[in-house]
C-alpha cells in the first residue's frame, strides 16, 4: 500500500458523503409542498449528520476480537483514517406552515384551522445555499483526489531515466 492511500480514501468518502448530503437537499426541495408525508403530516426537512469514520485500527481490532484471522501483513496498516461516514439523517422537529386553501383536499375540515392546509417549513434559499456548499465541498474532495493521483504518477516517475 503507497502513502497516498488515506488521501484517495478520505476524499472518496467526503465526495460520497456529500452525494449523499446533495441528495437529501433535493428531497428537500422536491418536498417543499407536500402537505401529506408517509407519516400524514407534512414533510418534515431532513439534514444528513455525518461523523468521522473510525480509523482503520477500530476495525482492525474488532475484526480480531470476533475471531478472524487478520495477516499480518495487514495488521501494519493501523491507525489510517478512513474519513467520514454518514451517522444519520435528522428530520427538523419545526412547526408547519399553514396556508389558507379550502378547496385542497389536504385542508382541515374542521377545528380553528378549518380550510388551512399544512406544508413543510423548508426555507427553499437556506435549501439552496447548502447545495451549493454541497457541491463545492465535492468539487474540493475531486481537487484532492486528483492532487493525491498527479503526486503518486509524479512518485512513481522519480526512479525512472
Amino acid at each position: 500500500m503507497n502513502d497516498l492511500s488515506p488521501a484517495f480514501d478520505i476524499a472518496a468518502s467526503g465526495m460520497a458523503a456529500q452525494r449523499f448530503e446533495l441528495d437529501v437537499i433535493a428531497q428537500n426541495l422536491a418536498n417543499a409542498n407536500t402537505a401529506r408525508a408517509a407519516d400524514g403530516g407534512p414533510y418534515r426537512t431532513r439534514t444528513a449528520v455525518f461523523e468521522a469514520a473510525p480509523p482503520f485500527s477500530d476495525a482492525l481490532s474488532a475484526a480480531l476480537d470476533s475471531g478472524l484471522d487478520i495477516p499480518f501483513d495487514f495488521q501494519e496498516e493501523i491507525g489510517v483514517p478512513t474519513g467520514v461516514r454518514l451517522a444519520s439523517v435528522a428530520e427538523q422537529d419545526t412547526p408547519p406552515q399553514y396556508h389558507f386553501d379550502p378547496g385542497n383536499p389536504a385542508a382541515a375540515s374542521s377545528g380553528p384551522r378549518k380550510g388551512f392546509v399544512a406544508l413543510p417549513d423548508v426555507d427553499p434559499i437556506g435549501q439552496m445555499v447548502a447545495l451549493v456548499t454541497a457541491g463545492r465541498a465535492y468539487d474540493a474532495d475531486v481537487s484532492v483526489l486528483q492532487a493525491a493521483k498527479q503526486m503518486e504518477i509524479e512518485t512513481t516517475d522519480i526512479g525512472r531515466p
